[in-house]
């Protein structure tokens, strides 16, 4: 129940967010849209390569008793981009006992007018990723926008998908008042 509902929050976030398929310019603008915002509990730095963010690292601030603010190592995030600068993949770590370690992996596909979205956690006994377990696709407009997302949902790796929310994305409410 509890991945079920997990898999039905990523869609209605997905609905909500004006989805869109992910470029190396959504990944530099989320970034600059963190970092300029002063107050919060982390902190943000990232890696380039030319104009892409290839890593993104997130610190959790803590303070001592002297006033200081000290950042601690939280979570990382590699970016994986193709030639026309779509996101193919995102990498998640966590920071564990002085080292990151693996936590889940994001694959973004874009193929004859459908984005898809994989989501993979990591199997730290058999030391690679596990088979996506939930999966999202997007309906793509011509003009690259998203008019329609498909959320799924699978129990185990060699279970079928189960739809299980679709919603059309529409753009903002219009608004009706009287003069």
């Amino acid at each position: 129940m509890k991945k079920l509902v997990f898999a039905i929050m990523m869609c209605v976030t997905a609905m909500g967010a004006n989805a869109q398929v992910l470029t190396s310019e959504t990944v530099n603008n989320v970034y600059e849209n963190v970092t300029n915002q002063t107050d919060g509990d982390f902190a943000f730095n990232a890696e380039m390569t030319g104009k892409d963010i290839t890593t993104m690292y997130v610190y959790k601030k803590n303070n001592n008793r002297k006033g200081m603010t000290l950042l601690k190592p939280y979570m990382k995030y590699d970016y994986t981009y193709a030639a026309d600068g779509t996101l193919t993949s995102r990498v998640a770590y966590r920071w564990n006992e002085g080292n990151w370690a693996y936590a889940a992996r994001y694959d973004y596909n874009l193929d004859g007018g459908k984005y898809t979205a994989e989501y993979s956690l990591f199997n730290s006994v058999a030391n690679r990723f596990d088979e996506p377990l939930e999966k999202m696709v997007y309906t793509m407009m011509p003009d690259d926008s998203v008019n329609y997302v498909s959320c799924y949902h699978r129990n185990n790796y060699s279970s079928r998908y189960q739809l299980v929310s679709t919603a059309e994305v529409t753009g903002l409410p219009l608004l009706f008042a009287e003069k």
